[in-house]
């Protein structure tokens, strides 16, 4: 396995998970609100997602199965895929989709910032 295509994996996922916990930290919630979750609406806007280009870059003809050993081995987007598949059956839209994630993450870091962080 390419260490730059575990990297630019590990990357990913640090970035979803800053968009869904950065309520927890008054600064984080700021810089979400206002950068990362723009950032990441306009790079969605794009005709390919940069992060998704480089990996099948690094691995043009078994892109797929590479992602999946990295998922399985990572073990938390492998249970968010599990999850989108069940919420796909039940759910008119996913929650944990990317579009479900951004609107999560700002709508925690304003209430974070509304209530909680207020008293600090």
């Amino acid at each position: 396995m390419n260490l730059i295509f575990i990297i630019i994996c590990l990357i990913h996922i640090i970035i979803w998970n800053i968009v869904l916990l950065a309520f927890l930290n008054k600064n984080l919630a700021i810089i979400n609100i206002y950068i990362i979750i723009p950032l990441i609406y306009i790079l969605h806007i794009l005709p390919f997602h940069i992060l998704v280009s480089i990996k099948k870059n690094i691995y043009p003809n078994v892109y797929n199965d590479n992602v999946d050993k990295i998922d399985k081995f990572l073990i938390i987007p492998y249970y968010f895929g599990k999850i989108m598949e069940y919420c796909d059956d039940y759910c008119t839209f996913c929650p944990i989709s990317p579009q479900g994630m951004l609107i999560f993450g700002l709508i925690s870091s304003i209430y974070s910032l509304t209530f909680y962080h207020k008293k600090l």
